[in-house]
């Protein structure tokens, strides 16, 4: 890649007609013919900027339209360190580029925006073309209402998205994008595209777009009870991101907050010195979870499955951030997962939920099924979750709560490769555990598993208090024999 955008700043230089630049044109209008592109500099060669080069290039959109800009630029020297290219968008926000950039695309609404080009000590290969719409949306609007009472956030995928939303008492948005890992830079530029209106339609005052919400680390709320996303035209590709969308009541008391799509071992960097700091991810249906690593600093972080609530009825867990080495790592279950840090400065550290599967260390923790606390209903017939060791573990659980109706059950094995001694409780409404009493075993793997025979079944799920301690080879051949015992003891009384 880097081969051939060397060619390609190669070609640009070398071909470059610095004689034929333009002088600096007044504002660019819409052509009578919008379905024609407007191209600036026109030329058969791409033409050089000289040095000390200054111009701001109007562009201007009538009400009730859009348009869509592409602008590349190229610089001979990438130790500028004053932006060469400025793109101010129609509220004044400013995104300033110090090197090369290709293709990047923009979106104006009224009254319009500008570029500023100052090529400052560098010869600069520039170029923007335009081409404007007649209307702001495309697709006929989606409703949507969200509740101070609502425990699991409303998610809207913004692809070919227009939907307008009232809260309660007002609206609370954040920019989600699915993974990071599969989020290019162009798709990410691409929420660009997506506007975020303070009302009811298009034509309330646009707080700004889905890419700005998503670097600001702040949370976008509507003055009144109404807030309306629109994508605008020519609907480029955005990596099915999402917008997190709940009431404004529960997030008032956040200050930063985020939406994190790579779970890539990031540290990331809470500041509730002043105000709850949060940080929200998603995965579809629950179809995948987080691994919460390590927590470092100062201060208290509760975790929710779901959004942040004042009544805490889907907190899940809560760690101080300076002690909580013990309860580490953790598999964090749920639709959307929120961390909310008071009291301090912390960073946290997320993996993909498969870097809890395999235990290390000594752990106490806890384990549920996605849909626990969440009163959601997940598409699916088994849930299944595998731990495993190299060495052997003394593995301890209590059954917290489970529901077992509608022939649901709950079955939990542990395996010892030693002994080849194996070891399952399964609990169902003919044989349910008997709440907050603990079984053990000793071994190298464990299986939990949660089965519905109808998958779309509402569940309640299942929540067990969970600890793994490391042990010798000798104890366990000689415990694997006592579990088992104890285990099939409280099947017969």
């Amino acid at each position: 890649m880097k081969f051939y955008i060397a060619i390609f700043v190669f070609l640009a230089f070398s071909s470059g007609v610095s004689a034929d630049v333009p002088d600096c044109p007044g504002p660019f209008n819409p052509p009578n013919n919008i379905s024609t592109q407007v191209v600036y500099p026109v030329s058969d060669s791409l033409v050089t900027f000289p040095t000390g080069y200054n111009c701001v290039y109007q562009i201007n959109v009538p009400p009730g339209w859009s348009s869509h800009l592409v602008v590349t630029v190229f610089s001979s020297s990438n130790t500028t360190s004053a932006p060469i290219v400025q793109i101010i968008d129609f509220n004044q926000k400013v995104e300033n580029y110090t090197s090369y950039r290709w293709f990047q695309k923009y979106y104006f609404i009224a009254p319009g925006g500008k570029i500023k080009l100052s090529t400052q000590s560098a010869n600069v290969t520039f170029q923007f073309s335009v081409q404007w719409y007649s209307s702001i949306t495309v697709y006929q609007p989606t409703f949507l209402n969200v509740s101070a009472s609502d425990s699991q956030p409303s998610m809207v995928n913004v692809s070919y998205v227009n939907c307008r939303v009232t809260a309660e008492t007002r609206v609370s948005v954040i920019t989600m994008p699915l993974d990071d890992n599969w989020l290019t830079r162009d798709q990410a530029d691409n929420l660009r595209s997506v506007l975020i209106f303070d009302g009811p339609n298009e034509n309330s005052t646009c707080l700004g777009t889905a890419y700005q919400l998503w670097n600001s680390n702040r949370q976008f709320v509507s003055t009144g009870k109404t807030l309306t996303i629109v994508q605008l035209q020519p609907l480029p590709y955005v990596s099915r991101s999402q917008m997190l969308i709940q009431d404004f009541e529960n997030t008032k008391e956040i200050g930063q907050y985020r939406g994190v799509g790579s779970l890539g071992d990031r540290p990331i960097v809470m500041d509730a010195s002043k105000q709850a700091a949060a940080f929200s991810t998603y995965s579809d249906a629950g179809s995948s979870s987080d691994c919460l690593l390590n927590i470092t600093g100062t201060g208290t972080l509760n975790v929710y499955y779901g959004g942040k609530t004042d009544s805490k009825s889907n907190l899940i867990a809560s760690y101080s951030a300076s002690s909580n080495s013990l309860n580490l790592p953790q598999k964090i279950r749920g639709v959307v997962r929120t961390y909310v840090l008071t009291g301090g400065i912390a960073t946290v550290q997320i993996e993909l939920n498969s870097a809890c599967n395999k235990l290390t260390k000594n752990v106490a923790g806890f384990i549920t099924s996605p849909e626990y606390k969440t009163n959601l209903t997940l598409p699916y017939t088994s849930d299944s979750q595998h731990y495993y060791s190299d060495g052997p573990f003394k593995y301890t659980f209590t059954v917290q709560d489970v529901d077992l109706s509608q022939n649901k059950s709950l079955q939990i094995s542990i395996y010892n490769k030693q002994t080849s001694g194996f070891v399952s409780v399964v609990y169902n409404s003919s044989n349910p555990p008997i709440l907050n009493t603990v079984f053990s075993g000793v071994g190298n793997e464990m299986d939990v598993i949660y089965s519905s025979p109808n998958s779309n079944a509402k569940k309640g799920g299942f929540y067990i208090d969970f600890t793994a301690t490391k042990t010798k080879e000798s104890a366990a051949k000689f415990f694997g024999v006592i579990v088992i015992c104890a285990i099939i003891s409280s099947r017969l009384f």
